[in-house]
């Protein structure tokens, strides 16, 4: 038996082959990785949930030995940054924002484009960070609207992405060439 780290990868998840993935990472059905992704569980595994949007050039990093683990159905913008210990379910983590240290960030959270957390934040449900001074504010309302928005925004990358970038699809040991249907890959014990 190996003691080499394992990435899973759940059914319907795509994961483009310019990722780069570093430990014990798992990655949960629907969840969609976008090229140029660094997920990398440095000292502790990452748990990453159900129908996440990971765009391109996120960071995402455990620096703690414990789990690192991400709900379900959030989205992180071009550019982000996140250490954390635990994310939630349905937050925004928009562009170049920054969650910093072991913060743990609630549900339907707004990190807002270039905001950051202070380090070892603890970041309490429908919380917004927004502006120059990455002020805070609590929604009063979540939109059932943005989950059928963010449905149809999976549907279309699972769609697209495989078209234009080798991926690797959940459920399966296939990789897909751009616009090729899939085909095996060879299983390696890095």
């Amino acid at each position: 038996m190996s003691n080499t780290p394992t990435t899973t990868i759940g059914k319907r998840a795509v994961v483009c082959q310019d990722t780069e993935l570093k430990g014990e990472i798992h990655i949960g059905p629907g969840t969609v990785l976008h090229p140029q992704c660094k997920i990398n569980a440095e000292c502790g595994p990452i748990y990453i949930g159900n129908n996440n949007i990971i765009e391109e050039n996120v960071t995402i990093i455990n620096k703690y030995p414990g789990k690192l683990i991400i709900g379900d159905e959030n989205v992180f913008e071009v550019g982000c940054f996140v250490e954390g210990s635990k994310i939630g379910s349905r937050n925004i983590i928009e562009a170049k924002a920054r969650i910093l240290g072991s913060t743990s960030l609630g549900d339907n959270c707004v990190i807002g484009a270039v905001c950051s957390t202070n380090k070892d934040d603890e970041i309490p449900d429908d919380t917004v960070i927004y502006g120059d001074h990455h002020n805070r504010r609590t929604q009063t309302a979540t939109s059932s609207h943005q989950s059928s928005l963010h449905t149809r925004h999976l549907d279309y990358l699972r769609e697209v992405l495989p078209k234009f970038n080798h991926v690797r699809v959940g459920g399966s040991n296939t990789e897909t060439s751009p616009g090729t249907l899939p085909k095996k890959i060879k299983e390696t014990s890095h």
